[in-house]
């Protein structure tokens, strides 16, 4: 995709006019490998075959150096190298057995405790401190930064996109229920794909961005009937999509050669009953607003004398009985079931989901073997998460070299994964250990921060194609939905201000009223890489960024320049280099596409 999806990145070129974006081949994988001896990291030889495709137990640093690339949201230079060592499969299972580190609503609680201690000590009124939204993001960063399991990161990451909540409108003021959701999607995220359908249907913030909490039920008379935004967006969005699918993710097509719609109104008015009579878990009556902000952190409770009663028809035509009593919770559950056990999940959320791990465009075959795993993880359960995950990381058109030569491949990284993948490729930190960062610059300028998607439809969507040759080949490109002048511009003015100009890499706002000193920024961490440059071994630290960055892809015609112009400058610092460098890696396409 280097060539094609790079096209639509040439803007970028109006800002560094003497950097020339070529397309010679790339290093590693590819071609013909018969005869060809490989060597590994340690010099060990191995069968080309099983290296070459990043299979093999010892698989190269680039190929290991890609396979993070997806897998998380950054690897430094010593966990691309472990990986390598271990292998991938091992990897994933080593991940899916590390715990949870801590939960982002507890760090959130406890940096408005120390606001709240702060307030005290200076005489200021103690009922005016709150949880802020930054609280929720230093905690969102102090995750990401910090915690071991860097597959469950990434695959929450790309669930927050999927199953989306945003700030946008009010949400913004309730920072709590934002960090509890995450951790929600942080607790789902090797589970079983049922549960967390559920866990996403009763949650509170869910409630109020998809106006399903205090829904109640019909009255004619009052000309109200149930609200219909979720009933629509968990069958559009979150389970089925629009259209019915063949397991490869193809439509099925009805007598016209039209796709066959998996719902209509009616399935929507429908299902609408069942969402009924949900209020926050905390409340003692059906109707009331939140009590607190501890009204976000339980799930939504059932009161059945507001739940609609009667019979509903689901879309393949199950039906709900007509339970008398009436049990809310009952007909919930029986939805849920149908949604989760539609043939259609398994193409949908998993094609949703190598969209946002792997590539843009994955191969009907692809999508047929990851909706396999979905449908049985080999021991006869559906909607096992860690299957999924595993038939997305080691399916062969992610992992095989081959598909890095292919310009149709890959996908364009959104930049809040790249701004963590700097980062965490260099570990970037405070001597206090806290990541504050108010992301408000990085949003104005790029769209995007976690939980802040202007819509249900997230940031971008699936199916999103960008005027050239994406579309020409009647291919999608998600992420160039949001990217523009504005953002291209935007992400290389902020790159080049953590790298270039103040090197702070993140965005500091006070908490508890504290000044901001040097022990509170954040920097990148480029000793070890410094020391080389000073050495005289500045080739070989742009070979490592390339490494660690653009997983051995960046084009030897691009190196090259990159070199020369570092070369060129005028300083004897070699920092001074390295850092542009490192900003030059960043801005081009050899980077930008994920292959």
């Amino acid at each position: 995709m280097a060539r094609t999806l790079s096209s639509a990145l040439v803007v970028v070129g109006i800002l560094l006019p003497f950097f020339t974006f070529g397309q010679a081949p790339i290093r590693i994988g590819g071609g013909n490998t018969g005869g060809v001896q490989v060597r590994s990291s340690d010099q060990q030889q191995y069968d080309p075959e099983t290296t070459l495709n990043g299979l093999g137990k010892q698989p190269n640093l680039s190929a290991a150096s890609r396979f993070l690339g997806q897998a998380t949201l950054g690897a430094d230079y010593e966990t691309i190298v472990a990986a390598s060592q271990m292998g991938y499969a091992e990897w994933l299972n080593n991940q899916f057995e590390t715990p949870r580190a801590f939960y982002l609503e507890d760090l959130t609680k406890q940096l408005t405790a120390t606001a709240l201690d702060s307030a005290i000590t200076r005489g200021e009124d103690p009922n005016r401190v709150e949880p802020r939204l930054h609280y929720w993001h230093t905690a969102w960063w102090q995750y990401t930064m910090t915690s071991p399991d860097l597959l469950r990161a990434r695959v929450a990451l790309a669930l927050s996109e999927i199953f989306v909540i945003s700030e946008v409108p009010e949400l913004g003021e309730r920072p709590l229920a934002l960090a509890n959701y995450y951790d929600m999607l942080l607790d789902h995220a090797f589970g079983n794909y049922r549960e967390l359908l559920e866990a996403i249907t009763l949650h509170p913030a869910m409630g109020i961005y998809l106006t399903h909490v205090n829904n109640p039920k019909a009255n004619p008379a009052l000309n109200r009937f149930p609200d219909e935004n979720y009933a629509r967006e968990v069958m559009q969005l979150f389970s089925i999509g629009l259209y019915m699918l063949n397991p490869d993710g193809s439509y099925i097509l009805d007598e016209k050669g039209l796709p066959v719609p998996t719902y209509n109104n009616e399935n929507i008015q429908e299902l609408a009953k069942v969402f009924t009579g949900l209020s926050f878990g905390d409340n003692y009556l059906f109707g009331q607003e939140a009590l607190s902000e501890q009204s976000y952190l339980h799930p939504m409770w059932m009161f059945n004398s507001w739940h609609e009663p009667g019979a509903k028809v689901l879309p393949l035509g199950d039906t709900i009985p007509d339970r008398n009593p009436v049990d809310g919770m009952a007909d919930l559950h029986d939805a849920l079931d149908h949604l989760a056990n539609h043939p259609n999940v398994g193409p949908f959320i998993g094609r949703l989901l190598i969209q946002r791990l792997v590539k843009s465009n994955p191969s009907p075959e692809y999508i047929a073997r990851v909706s396999a795993a979905f449908a049985d993880n080999g021991n006869g359960v559906r909607g096992d998460l860690k299957a999924v995950i595993r038939a997305i990381l080691l399916d062969p058109e992610a992992r095989d070299c081959y598909y890095v030569n292919d310009p149709w491949q890959g996908m364009l990284r959104e930049p809040l994964v790249r701004y963590t993948q700097l980062c965490r490729a260099f570990n970037a930190g405070s001597e206090d250990g806290l990541y504050r960062n108010r992301m408000d610059d990085f949003y104005r300028a790029t769209f995007q921060r976690p939980l802040a998607s202007p819509s249900v439809f997230n940031f971008f969507q699936p199916d999103y194609q960008p005027i050239g040759p994406v579309a020409d080949n009647n291919l999608v490109g998600p992420e160039f939905q949001i990217t523009n002048s504005v953002s291209i511009t935007g992400y290389a003015n902020l790159l080049h201000q953590w790298l270039v100009f103040n090197k702070e890499v993140m965005e500091f706002r006070s908490i508890a009223g504290e000044k901001k000193t040097d022990q509170l920024r954040i920097y990148l961490d480029l000793a070890e890489e410094i020391e080389m440059a000073e050495n005289g071994q500045l080739a070989q630290v742009i070979e490592r960024f390339n490494l660690v960055l653009a997983h051995g892809q960046l084009s030897e015609t691009n190196r090259q320049l990159i070199l020369n112009t570092v070369n060129a400058m005028e300083t004897e610092d070699p920092e001074d280099q390295l850092r542009l460098a490192l900003f030059f890696i960043m801005v081009s396409p050899d980077y930008l596409i994920l292959k």
